[in-house]
């Protein structure tokens, strides 16, 4: 009893193993992309600069330095005793941005962030879900090779039948002579699907960011109800609500062009024969032609907040329009794939009873072939709409 149990401990042990070892190949393809993506690094730098222009755009423009000689005679180009109104001068100047200016030109990076955040979303959403349906066409389409390699297998057992039929003037040449063509049809197939292997190979180490040995795991794929999905979720809508945002704050950034900023100077003049003398001089610009100018460029960007109001609108009712779209193309893959299953069914049961019948000259050969025909491409559009069904729900994940 004891080794009995030691046994199966054993076997649990390594079969756990093994499922741990081989499980979730499509969950490590995602997460190095995701961890080494160059498309997703790009926001990484870009959050990390905008950071930065956050920062220096609350801060003043650097101060200005001057130096100036000033009433220098021709004859004499530097400052002297001999001409008393000759001068060396010496300044600083500031310009001073008004604080309401800077702080809303801060909060304008400040959405350019948040909307940089709501693309890096939605690009790892779509990076997901394109390493997914690419995985699972590369991995159905393997397993149709694998359903092409047994039909080629049964249709080999046929031949040998047929053959021995032939030989007991059961059967007629022509029988074989469609058998060899229907064999030759199987061989392109399987190799045009193992072409077709390759190139989906390429796609996905090009999203994965590298060339992994894929040991071609079933992918796990968790239906979703598609009833209850609702458009407020899908990174589209949230990107062009997050630019929405950035425009209004834009907005409110232009609504204080107008005000006037400050430009505080001071300069020191050294003169050789008189007293040295110092200026100061306050410039700031006048708005006086804010009607032309700064109320313009204010509509300008209410315009651009009208016209993104309405991308909005249109890309909500598209959005709607697609989860209606993968509602119906469940319902539509639910009862293909049920009564598919049922005709495999039918035509597996019907193949028995015409095989024996073939054996003993009961039944036409062209019959059994045609059979045989339906009963693969039943198989292959089951499989193919099985992968259809897993790529409505990769293609709904989208919307969670």
């Amino acid at each position: 009893m004891y080794t009995y149990n030691f046994h199966m401990l054993c076997v649990f042990f390594l079969l756990t193993l093994f499922s741990f070892s081989t499980a979730e190949e499509l969950e490590k393809l995602i997460n190095y992309a995701l961890e080494n993506s160059p498309r997703l690094k790009v926001y990484e730098h870009t959050k990390r600069a905008l950071k930065s222009k956050e920062e220096y755009s609350k801060s003043l423009p650097n101060p200005s330095l001057t130096f100036g000689l000033n009433n220098l005679p021709l004859n004499r180009p530097y400052p002297s005793k001999y001409e008393p109104m000759s001068s060396m001068s010496f300044g600083i100047g500031q310009m001073y941005v008004l604080p309401v200016k800077r702080e809303r030109e801060a909060k304008v990076v400040r959405s350019e962030i948040s909307l940089l955040e709501a693309q890096e979303n939605q690009a790892r959403k779509e990076l997901i879900r394109d390493i997914k349906l690419a995985y699972i066409d590369w991995y159905y389409t393997m397993k149709s090779i694998e359903l092409y390699a047994k039909a080629k297998e049964e249709l080999l057992a046929l031949e040998k039948l047929t053959e021995a039929n032939y030989k007991l003037g059961r059967a007629n040449l022509s029988d074989l002579l469609s058998l060899k063509a229907e064999l030759i049809r199987f061989d392109r197939e399987i190799k045009d699907r193992e072409a077709k292997v390759r190139l989906l190979k390429e796609e996905l180490d090009y999203l994965v960011g590298d060339s992994f040995k894929l040991k071609g795991e079933e992918p796990k794929v968790e239906k979703i109800d598609i009833k209850a999905l609702s458009e407020e979720a899908f990174p589209s809508l949230r990107v062009l609500e997050k630019e929405r945002e950035k425009l209004k704050k834009e907005v409110e950034r232009r609504q204080v062009e107008y005000l006037p900023d400050f430009e505080l100077m001071a300069e020191y003049m050294i003169r050789p024969e008189l007293d040295n003398m110092f200026s100061l001089r306050l410039s700031f610009g006048l708005p006086i032609r804010k009607s032309k100018r700064e109320d313009l460029m204010v509509l300008e960007k209410l315009e651009e907040v009208k016209a993104k109001e309405r991308e909005f609108e249109n890309l909500r009712l598209l959005v709607r329009k697609e989860i209606n779209s993968l509602r119906v193309e469940e319902e539509r893959l639910k009862t293909l794939k049920e009564l598919t299953e049922r005709l495999i069914r039918e035509k597996e049961a019907e193949l028995k009873a015409l095989e024996l019948a073939y054996r003993y000259t009961k039944a036409d050969f062209r019959d059994l072939l045609r059979l045989y025909r339906e009963l693969w491409e039943l198989r292959t559009n089951l499989l193919e709409l099985e992968g259809e069904l897993k790529k409505v729900y990769i293609r709904a994940e989208v919307f969670l």
